[in-house]
């Protein structure tokens, strides 16, 4: 892969991100989250990135969607992101 295949990557877990935290306060969103992470996976499998996608399976399964309660895993699954992030940048630099 290369330097713009991993850019790409990262704008996309920085919207992951994002979208995550909009998550954390709007109902409904927990579960856009969810769908947005299951086809980040699914990219990032495609792409090679098997390292990621370890990471991204292990989010998904602690991440399981509520409608009308706060997540029980939220903090887990930020600090899940976090850490990715930070993979991620070391990939670019």
């Amino acid at each position: 892969m290369d330097r713009e295949d991993w850019r790409q990557i990262q704008k996309e877990l920085d919207r992951l991100y994002e979208l995550h935290e909009a998550a954390v306060s709007q109902a409904g969103k927990c579960r856009d989250f969810n769908s947005q992470a299951a086809l980040f996976l699914e990219r990032l499998e495609e792409m090679g990135a098997d390292d990621l996608a370890d990471r991204v399976m292990d989010l998904l399964a602690g991440c399981s969607p509520k409608d009308f309660s706060p997540c029980d895993n939220r903090m887990s699954t930020k600090g899940s992101l976090e850490r990715l992030k930070e993979r991620l940048k070391g990939k670019l630099d």
